[in-house]
């Protein structure tokens, strides 16, 4: 009860905190950080309160949805390549970490879901077959794929809930729930650098002339992906372009990363 009480209790500057708190080299200092910050997506947010979003409302209701499928469709490749990813590399604490993170993104579902219903707006109903989901866990070097795409999500994430903790618009619950979730990202984010570590330790300079090719086309189609939102992201106050630059800059905070898949004019527009 002590931990779930300390959860709802988080300030609106406590995410600076949280996130360079978020700094365990291990997989399983990850899993005991997780352990310990876990919060009950019922208790933690007091869902009694009116919702009062007034001309940001259509926006924001557009960009969670936007969040609600992301989430979703991160937890069904999770789950798929998690064992994977431990087996290739030896590493079984990496299942640990991992399942940690998969309980994170259900909660995220929860709250967004409870949210998204308060508003009048509920998730549609999931595929049974998702397209994405399929070429992201089929093919050549689908681990590596993974732990490096997830890098950029979970980093681009962190960025859009930092930015949402910074807008006065926000109504109290969304802040509140907001909150909770970017305290479980910034511990992602340290779980995907030491993944992405993983990768490059054993990458050798073929793998990674491939990967480097898949890199170039998966983030021009994210950053595609996330300038679609810009309508809406202008009726919240959320520029996109300061998002994803936030996001380079947090990725390039790993120098062999940085060295390896940011030194291309793309990805230098956004660390310029």
């Amino acid at each position: 009860m002590q931990v779930m009480q300390n959860a709802a209790a988080i300030g609106v500057g406590a995410e600076d905190d949280i996130l360079g708190k978020a700094k365990a080299n291990t997989w399983d200092g990850l899993s005991r950080m997780a352990f310990a910050a876990n919060w009950d997506p019922e208790s933690a947010i007091d869902w009694n309160r009116s919702i009062e979003l007034g001309s940001i409302k259509e926006g924001w209701i557009n960009i969670l949805h936007y969040f609600y499928e992301g989430e979703w469709q991160g937890l069904e490749i999770i789950q798929r390549l998690m064992n994977q990813a431990a087996h290739m590399y030896k590493i079984n604490e990496m299942v640990t970490y991992y399942s940690t993170q998969c309980a994170d993104e259900a909660k995220h579902l929860f709250v967004f879901k409870k949210y998204l219903h308060k508003l009048n707006s509920p998730p549609s109903k999931q595929k049974a077959f998702d397209p994405l989901v399929w070429i992201s866990t089929s093919g050549p070097v689908k681990v590596e794929r993974w732990i490096l795409a997830t890098y950029f999500t979970e980093t681009l994430a962190g960025a859009i809930f930092q930015r949402t903790l910074e807008l006065e618009t926000i109504d109290p619950i969304g802040k509140e729930m907001i909150k909770l979730q970017l305290k479980d990202e910034s511990r992602h984010i340290a779980g995907t650098k030491l993944g992405v570590t993983t990768v490059l330790d054993h990458c050798g300079p073929v793998k990674t002339f491939f990967l480097k090719l898949w890199w170039k086309v998966f983030t021009r189609l994210a950053v595609m992906e996330v300038r679609r939102l810009k309508p809406y992201g202008d009726q919240v106050g959320m520029d996109p372009e300061n998002i994803l630059q936030r996001a380079y800059k947090k990725m390039a905070e790993l120098p062999d990363f940085k060295n390896i898949y940011l030194q291309d004019s793309f990805s230098k527009v956004f660390l310029g």
